[in-house]
Order: structure tokens, then C-alpha cells, then sequence
């Protein structure tokens, strides 16, 4: 039974989580490309939205995301810098709960870093006038009538650079869930140091 799994076990099914958040990164069609991130808004309210996972560095256990830094999301981390990820796959009939502390990167050698990596089309989303979440009396994007269908130059993406902002998220604990018509089965998995530690429970 798997309530008996050894610690090489344990850390196999440790290791399989990283590979699959290393593949996601990479491959769109992956379901852990997208996964839900959720964090306590101004008023303590729970908030949540999906985000598209651009990094996960597996030595130093890190996931990472991009936003705006107008976002109402930068404003609440930092006031509670508490997170949480919540990954599910319906064919590995998994489900990952990742725990973290977000840190927020502006304009410093972080952000740089993966602003050179951005594409000029996902650049454009940094270009709007108005700041992500305001109101507007008609449907709209917020992005200027000039680049309506088409990518910005280089130097027009550019201006948008004050606004990228690459969210960093430190793994602290991971609940991962099987899901088997013959017997659910869940572990926790603590991080300290970046060294795992193993605790199954009750699903």
C-alpha cells in the first residue's frame, strides 16, 4: 500500500512534481501551464486568477509569473506576501497545492533578465494606458488604437518595461493529491532549506 512507501518512494513522486513543473514551463499544452494563483486581496478576501507559469527554478524551488505592476495583485503581496498555487491535471489525476512566499521584481536585474526574453506580441499587454482592474465605460483592452492588431516595434515595447514585473514565489510546502477509484492518496511535503520532508495524510 502506498501508506507504506519508502522515503525513495517519496522522493520519487518529489522528483516526478518537478520534472512536470519543469516540462510546463515550456510546453503550452501542458495543464500546469496555467495554473490558479491565489493570494488575500486589500480587504483580507481571498483572491484568485490563472497565470501562466514562465520559470521554475528547481534547485532553488521557485516559481515564477509575470504581471503588471499596477496590478491590484503587487499591491495586496505587498501588504501579505502569503500565496498559493494550485495545479491539476485530470490525466496524471493530480492535483499539486503549492504553498509560497511571492516577492515582487521591478525595473532591477531580475526583471531585465526576463524582459529581454519577452516576446515584442506578450510585451504589448504592458502598453496600456489605463492600469489592469480600472473602470472603462465601454469594452475595451486599454491598449492604443496605433497597435490594434499588430506587434509593437522594439523601441514602441520598450515603453512598457516600467510595468513588467516578474512575480517570484518560494515553494514552502506542496500538497500533493492522487485521485484512484482505488484509494485516494495524499502527501505533504515540507521544504526547509530546500530539503524535503515526507508526511502522508488522510485525502
Amino acid at each position: 500500500m502506498m501508506s507504506m512507501l519508502s522515503k525513495e518512494n517519496n522522493n520519487e513522486i518529489f522528483e516526478d512534481i518537478k520534472r512536470n513543473l519543469i516540462r510546463a514551463v515550456k510546453d503550452r499544452k501542458h495543464t500546469f501551464h496555467t495554473p490558479v494563483f491565489c493570494n488575500l486581496d486589500d480587504q483580507n478576501g481571498v483572491d484568485s486568477r490563472v497565470v501562466v507559469l514562465r520559470e521554475f527554478d528547481s534547485p532553488n524551488m521557485i516559481l515564477n509569473f509575470h504581471t503588471d505592476f499596477r496590478s491590484p495583485k503587487v499591491s495586496s503581496l505587498k501588504k501579505n506576501n502569503n500565496s498559493l498555487f494550485v495545479f491539476y491535471d485530470q490525466k496524471l489525476k493530480i492535483q499539486l497545492r503549492i504553498k509560497t512566499i511571492s516577492s515582487i521584481n521591478n525595473q532591477n536585474s531580475i526583471a531585465e533578465k526576463m524582459w529581454e526574453e519577452t516576446q515584442l506580441i506578450s510585451r504589448k499587454c504592458y502598453l496600456t494606458e489605463k492600469p489592469p482592474s480600472s473602470a472603462t465605460s465601454f469594452p475595451e483592452d486599454g491598449i492604443d488604437e496605433s497597435l490594434k492588431g499588430k506587434e509593437p516595434t522594439l523601441e514602441q515595447s520598450e515603453k512598457g518595461y516600467k510595468n513588467f514585473t516578474v512575480i517570484q514565489n518560494k515553494i514552502q510546502k506542496i500538497d500533493w493529491l492522487y485521485l484512484a477509484s482505488s484509494g485516494h492518496r495524499r502527501l505533504k511535503i515540507i521544504l526547509k532549506d530546500r530539503m524535503p520532508s515526507f508526511h502522508w495524510i488522510i485525502p
